[in-house]
This record gives structure tokens, C-alpha cells and sequence, in this order.
């Protein structure tokens, strides 16, 4: 009966630090799409920059390369020499042992000086 319980126990330990890891490693890929979301889209502000791409549809293409979705971008185009900074959102869907699909943010800023 105790060795019973004690393996319910361990299974129970070993499901939630699956779980567990699963959000952490799916926060860890959200921050990365966000990080390189910014990055893209900072880039793309200043108007010889770029690939006559918009910064939102830079930072769009960088966090589905990423395996998220951008779902803010506050990015406007300045053709000052001022330095600017975007900021970025992103969510992406991880798949949690016994919780099922989750969904994970993050968000970014990034800093351009031309």
C-alpha cells in the first residue's frame, strides 16, 4: 500500500516538472520571437533601411520564422535621425502534459539609432 502510494506520488512529481518545463521552455521560444521581432522591425523605421518592408511586416516575419504571432507592434516609420524604439508582443501555443494547448507571451523593445 505505501509503495503504491509513494509511485502516485513520483508520477504525480514527474507530470507537474513535465508540465512545468514545457511552459518554461515555450516561454523561453516566445521571448526569442519577441527579442528578434523587435530587433527586425527597429531596423526597418528608418526609411533607406530595410527591404522596403514595413517594420510591422518585418517584425511579422520574424516571429512566424520563430513560431509565433505577432500581436503588437508599435513601430513607426521616422526618417529623422533620432534614435526610436519599438516595442513588440508576440504569443505562441505550447502543448502542456495534462493541461493541453497554453498560451504563452512576451514582448520586446528594441532601440535604433541611425
Amino acid at each position: 500500500m505505501l509503495a503504491m502510494a509513494t509511485m502516485a506520488v513520483v508520477i504525480v512529481a514527474s507530470l507537474a516538472l513535465a508540465a512545468a518545463t514545457q511552459v518554461v521552455v515555450g516561454r523561453a521560444r516566445a521571448v526569442t520571437a519577441a527579442d528578434a521581432a523587435a530587433l527586425a522591425a527597429a531596423v526597418h523605421t528608418f526609411p533607406p533601411s530595410g527591404e522596403g518592408i514595413s517594420p510591422t511586416q518585418a517584425a511579422l516575419r520574424m516571429a512566424g520564422s520563430n513560431g509565433a504571432r505577432l500581436t503588437l507592434c508599435r513601430c513607426r516609420i521616422d526618417s529623422s535621425q533620432q534614435s526610436r524604439t519599438v516595442e513588440v508582443r508576440v504569443e505562441t501555443q505550447v502543448q502542456v502534459v495534462l493541461l493541453g494547448p497554453v498560451m504563452v507571451r512576451a514582448a520586446s523593445r528594441a532601440e535604433y539609432v541611425p
